[in-house]
């Protein structure tokens, strides 16, 4: 057992430990990412962002991606709005855990597909980051951060319909049909097309969900399925040719919550997620080389929440899942895994708030992990609050890492899992105030991480797979809010990240090892006379040995026909930077749209 393990032991021991009576923990029917035990502990104690509806109206995005590069510590590498790799404080896109209404949606097969989502942007009542290792709740992949997709209960009907630079045309629709005796049918759906901001980057997507949603056995049952094709141009994006690319994605999801014997809730949740990829290399001659590749995964999870003596928050549960691939490049596989997992959250008197996770792993081709994470808050005055945490975290090879072979790239199947330890400390002031500051450090350190890599002097030679020996990302956040008066606020942040790894000289790394290296963000949201509101989002990143890119982006909306009318403009200054394919990002454009939302 691992000192780490011993330490969570002790603390779940001192939790349980009889006391004066302490502050009630909220237990809600669905908590707040970071936290399984409590709907409002992880906002205390952990780096967590929410992006409410709210505010997913007023940015200027059309797709999720736009919406969560918009969050300090996230990095979206946009190959096209078709598809985006997601990365936080550095850890990339096969280190960050994607799950939508809890429910996991990281792909098996490789991570670039992790926001292949079936659900439209309407259907979207927030966004929840958590920055920082959470494998002690969620598992594996969970090593830089989770994002989690909370959809909206949908009442009314609502409309979206907008258009723009680049030949873009988008529609949506999204409502509700009651069905009696509690009984809610509700529907979601988008479509959209563009020609491209460059060459074979068009693209043509239609995506929706349909849930059934019902009371039952004291409880409520919700039934939910989900579709989504996206066609597009991939030009330059793994190869230097006109390629083009075609995804299909298929969830279905059968949850109930409710009230079990002593009090307990209690959280059955059945799972599938399909996703296949069409990848040809020359689109107009799919001779030449093409993949074709089906992954899948089907999961299921029990959740048992509720309290024990001295006001303590519990949550224990347990997952298994299966997890398929048939491929015509890749091969045919088939993996198991489970888990094991519980959380405690106590409040102590004086306001001291302590959490303790432990999850162990069992997966088919990796063996067992366990992993520990301890997290606090301790108020010192009414504006001032301190809060830790720390945690290990561990990451097995996708299958495209272990069995992917073209022209460029060589994988290797005895690829090591990644093992890593995080650690942060923060200081929170103002909290609910005019003006609001918050500081946080972090330090992760990985063992046998993964990466794609070749030698730098050699720009014919092939992408590896092999694993780094260490590497440690050491980095800062400094986020501040201020109400300037009733109608303009504003919020401004800055990260920087710093790396050492334990390689050789002269290697090149594709992925793992080009994190964000500084990145500044400033959004001013006005609003102006007979309803007229204005949004600024300014940004300015710079990875590793590059020399950094400015954007800003800007929405004007006014209220039209029951709904309100937009004009977006992206990239207003025309940055000319470049993607991760190494053209440039899309330059200066303009939306026009209007929205009726359905409440």
């Amino acid at each position: 057992m691992t000192k780490g393990c011993i330490l969570l032991f002790l603390v779940f021991g001192a939790l349980l430990l009889p006391g004066a009576a302490a502050a009630q923990v909220t237990l809600d029917t669905i908590p707040v990412i970071g936290s399984r035990a409590s709907s409002d502990v992880a906002l205390r104690t952990r780096s967590v962002r929410i992006i409410d509806v709210e505010e997913i109206r007023a940015l200027p995005a059309r797709h999720l991606a736009e919406l969560l590069g918009a969050t300090l510590g996230v990095e979206v590498g946009a190959r096209s709005p078709a598809q985006s790799d997601l990365s936080i404080r550095g850890a990339g896109f096969e280190h960050v855990l994607v799950m939508v209404d809890g429910v996991r949606m990281s792909d098996p097969q490789t991570g670039h597909f992790d926001l292949n989502l079936t659900v439209p942007l309407d259907r979207i009542e927030r966004i929840e980051i958590l920055r920082g290792a959470a494998s002690a709740m969620y598992g594996g992949d969970a090593v830089g951060g989770v994002v989690n997709i909370v959809t909206r209960r949908e009442a009314g009907w609502g409309v979206r319909l907008e258009g723009g630079s680049f030949g873009t045309a988008t529609a949506a629709l999204h409502g509700a049909v009651p069905l009696g005796e509690g009984v809610t049918l509700e529907l979601s759906a988008e479509s959209g097309r563009s020609d491209g901001h460059r060459d074979d980057t068009d693209w043509d997507q239609r995506l929706g969900t349909l849930a059934l949603q019902a009371p039952l056995a004291g409880g409520r049952l919700v039934v939910e399925g989900g579709r989504a094709r996206r066609a597009f141009g991939a030009g330059d994006f793994y190869a230097p040719f006109p390629s083009f690319e075609t995804t299909r994605v298929g969830t279905a999801r059968v949850t109930w919550s409710g009230e079990g014997p002593r009090g307990l809730r209690l959280e059955p949740v059945l799972a599938w997620r399909s996703h296949d990829d069409d990848f040809i290399l020359v689109r107009e001659d799919p001779s030449i080389y093409r993949n074709l590749h089906t992954s899948a995964q089907l999961q299921g999870e029990l959740v048992v929440r509720g309290r024990l003596p001295a006001e303590v928050a519990f949550a224990a549960g347990a997952e298994v899942a299966r997890h398929r691939l048939r491929s015509a490049t890749l091969g045919d596989h088939d993996e198991d895994r489970s888990a094991l997992f519980a959380e405690l959250v106590r409040t102590f008197p004086g306001g001291l708030e302590v959490t303790a996770g432990l999850r162990h792993d069992d997966h088919e081709r990796w063996g067992g992990f366990t992993s520990p994470s301890l997290a606090l808050s301790l108020p010192l005055a009414p504006e001032l609050r301190l809060r830790a945490s720390g945690g290990r975290a561990f990451r097995g090879a996708t299958f495209t890492e272990r069995y992917y072979e073209d022209p460029a790239h060589l994988a290797d199947p005895e690829l090591r899992p990644e093992r890593s330890s995080s650690v942060e400390a923060g200081v929170h002031l103002g909290e609910g105030r005019a003006a609001a500051l918050a500081l946080t450090l972090f330090d992760r350190t990985s063992r046998d991480l993964i990466d794609w890599a070749r030698p730098a002097d050699d720009g014919d030679a092939r992408w590896v797979t092999r694993n780094v020996n260490e590497a440690r990302f050491r980095g800062i956040e400094v986020e501040g809010t201020l109400r300037v008066d009733a109608a303009t606020r504003l919020r401004a942040g800055f990260s920087a990240l710093g790396l050492e790894a334990d390689v050789e000289e002269g290697v090149e790394s594709k992925y793992a090892l080009r994190p964000l290296r500084d990145q500044f963000q400033l959004v001013l949201d006005r609003e102006l006379p007979r309803g007229l509101r204005a949004r600024v989002v300014g940004a300015r990143s710079r990875l590793g040995g590059g020399s950094g890119h400015g954007v800003v982006d800007l929405r004007l909306e006014a209220p039209f026909a029951g709904g309100r009318v937009h004009l977006d403009g992206r990239n207003l200054g025309g940055a000319d930077a470049p993607d991760l394919t190494g053209n440039p990002i899309p330059g200066r454009a303009f939306y026009l749209g209007f929205s009726r939302p359905g409440r």
